[in-house]
């Protein structure tokens, strides 16, 4: 997947502190849109699949989130013209 900056981005988090790159590949900065709703606070990302992610997409392939840590937190994968949509 490829980092898109979102419309509104109003933060840039960047590499974790223990981030080794040598042994855990590129990690770049991630802007984020701070939204508030009625369920609470998201902070949203905005990503582009690459040509061949999108076509294991087309061929029935899930989308897997993943999250760093022991700890789950609310989330929501949307595909949406705009990040207020759909939460």
């Amino acid at each position: 997947m490829l980092i898109k900056r979102i419309h509104g981005a109003d933060v840039i988090f960047g590499v974790p502190p223990d981030w080794d790159k040598a042994t855990m590949g590129e990690c770049m900065g991630l802007p984020v849109r701070t939204v508030k709703t009625p369920e609470g606070t998201y902070m949203v990302s905005a990503w582009e699949p690459t040509p061949a992610e999108m076509q294991r997409m087309v061929d029935g392939e899930p989308l897997y989130l993943w999250i760093r840590g022991a700890v789950h937190p609310v989330v929501s994968v949307t595909v949406a013209g705009d990040p207020d949509v759909g939460i």
